[in-house]
Parts: C-alpha cells; structure tokens; sequence
C-alpha cells in the first residue's frame, strides 16, 4: 500500500477502484472530489488492483492514500464486458476495508464527473439505519411499468426488490450498518453462488443482498447518461453525471458530451507529465469535419422527443422520497439557465 496522507482521519471516505486500465480516471476523479470540498470532512483513497505501471501512480493527487493489491483478496469468477470490467469487484473490498473506519463512505465509479458542489454535503443526510444511499438504476426511471423481463430479472435476484434496483456508480455508504451487516462479503457470496444471475457484476449482487432496503437519491447525485436522459441536461445542471455505456468523454470523438469536461482531463494529465494517457485517434480531439454530418444525426437523435421524455420521468426526478430532498440538500444547480 502507498500511502500519501497522515493526517488525522475525516469522518467520511472518497474511494475510487480501478486497475491499470482506467487508473488515471480514477485520479481524476478523486482531484476533482478534493478541488470541490473545502470541508475537511473527506479523506480520499484508491483501491487499485495488478499490475500498475509508476507513471500511473504518479497521477494521483497528493492527500490520496493509494491501497495497490497485487491480486484480489478472495479469488472469484468474472468475465468482463466491455461496460463492466473485472475491477468492479474490487469495490466490495474497497467497502469492506473503509466501512468499519468511517462514518459514511463515498463510492464513484471511474466515469462519473463531479459538476459542482462538494461531496461532503451528502454527509448531511438524515440518518435512517438503512446500509446505504444511491440513486435508481435509470431503466426504472420512468413511471410507466417497464419491460416483463427486466422485472423478471430483478425479481430473480430478490422478489423484494421491486422497483428499488440501485445503480452502484454513485454509493453512499453507511460504515456501521455496512460492517456490521458483512455486507461486502454477503454480496461477493451472492457473486460465486449465483454468477449467471449477475449480469452486471456486483450491481446485481449489491442490489440481491440489500433487497430494496436503502435511501434513495435524487438522480442528480448520479444522472446516468442515456438517450432519454441526455437532453434533460439541458434544463438540470445536476452534481455527479454518470457517463454509463461506451461514449465516455475520453472516447467521444462526435463531441456529444460537455467538451469543457474533456477539456479538464488533459489538464488534469498535461499538468502531471501524461498528456500520452489520452488517445487523440479515440476522443473528441479526433473530429474532423467530415465526421459534422454524423455529429447532427447523433445530436438529432439523443434529442428525440424532449417533452415525451420528460414525461415518462417526470415523477420520479423530483419524488418526495429522495432524502436528500428531505433534507434540504440540492441535487442541482439551481443557478443553472433554464433549470426547472
């Protein structure tokens, strides 16, 4: 383990959890969770796994302490996809470790990017006894019933999870209620027992174990980029945006993301001698004009049907239920132009 921070602990953890492949996001992440909060409520950590070449440690920010396992801690059976690579597991280690030393913990996948605000205010949720916060999966946003098979598929997992399917980018942890209930090793349990039942790895696993007991979030705190949810950003300028699916900012090289996040990457890189960990051939600095005609066909068709989309998510995006609302806690940016 090397540890870069000696301070007295915080009372909450930043983690984020990678192996070499997405390393440096995770660094990101982390450097912008520490330029955000001024609290000094938050320690940060990376839990990284194998093989990592120093060029890569050496992105991350001074104040982070950088846990690197050579191998997982308990052997399991994975196959990656190309959305859920095997290094997701790692965070139920990562939970495991931190759960019993902080009062909350903050899990961030590798693709999720901090707009605004400190993550210290989540710190402020009323407390429930519940293991954790998180913000619905965005297939069950909508109002409407969903599909036969995606409700069968859940209900394989637990018959008490219903409609409460987390999406596990975005975790707000409870340390006492998580360690006590060995939760991280009840879901990786779940994991080897049932892996045909897991399709998006520790997600599903998470999700079968808790069974629906846990706070939910406005999507704000995880606004999970989709077809339907694209447009809306538009009018919402939430927290934390959730680049889920293939189309990160560091591969979009149409330019359908916020460019200004590109952008702030190869800073944070250019700043720390990487500039060479971003690929100019894969990301938005590979456009060319001849790529404008896909460009407006792409745009044309994320923004299908504004008003139709709006609709069928209309109750969930501002329920009552969402704690953070409850207390006071705001998901977006108010400030925003055209914030509804």
């Amino acid at each position: 383990m090397q540890d870069k921070s000696r301070r007295e602990r915080a009372e909450a953890a930043v983690v984020v959890c990678s192996d070499a492949t997405w390393a440096w996001q995770g660094a990101y992440v982390l450097a912008r969770s520490m330029a955000l909060d001024r609290s000094g409520r938050l320690d940060h950590h990376a839990y990284l796994v194998g093989e990592v070449p120093e060029g890569l440690l050496s992105v991350y920010p001074e104040g982070v302490t950088v846990h690197h396992l050579t191998e997982y801690p308990r052997a399991f059976h994975y196959d990656a996809t190309a959305h859920v690579p095997a290094a997701t597991m790692l965070r139920l280690f990562a939970l495991e470790d931190l759960a019993p030393a902080y009062r909350r913990v903050i899990y961030l996948d590798g693709d999720v990017y901090q707009a605004w605000g400190s993550l210290a205010d989540l710190l402020d949720l009323p407390e429930t006894g519940r293991p954790l916060a998180a913000v619905r999966n965005r297939s069950h946003w909508p109002d409407r019933g969903r599909l036969h098979q995606l409700r069968a598929y859940v209900a394989a997992l637990h018959p008490g999870i219903g409609a409460d399917y987390f999406n596990a980018g975005v975790l707000v942890v409870n340390g006492p209620v998580w360690a006590e209930g060995a939760l991280s090793a009840a879901a990786l349990d779940f994991f080897v027992r049932n892996p045909g039942l897991c399709r998006f790895g520790d997600q599903s696993a998470l999700n079968a174990v808790v069974a629906g007991n846990w706070d939910s979030l406005s999507p704000g705190w995880n606004w999970q980029i989709s077809q339907n949810s694209y447009l809306m950003l538009q009018g919402r300028r939430p927290r934390l945006v959730h680049f889920t699916g293939p189309i990160k900012p560091w591969t979009d090289r149409l330019r359908l993301h916020d460019p200004e996040i590109y952008r702030d990457m190869k800073r944070f890189l250019r700043d720390r001698g990487q500039s060479h960990l971003l690929d100019a051939g894969a990301g938005p600095d590979g456009f060319t004009l001849d790529m404008e005609r896909r460009r407006m066909r792409a745009l044309a068709h994320l923004a299908d049907d504004p008003l139709g989309k709006r609709e069928v998510v209309k109750l969930f995006l501002d329920a009552p239920a969402h704690v953070d609302l409850a207390a006071g806690i705001a998901a977006y940016d108010v400030g925003a132009a055209g914030s509804d």
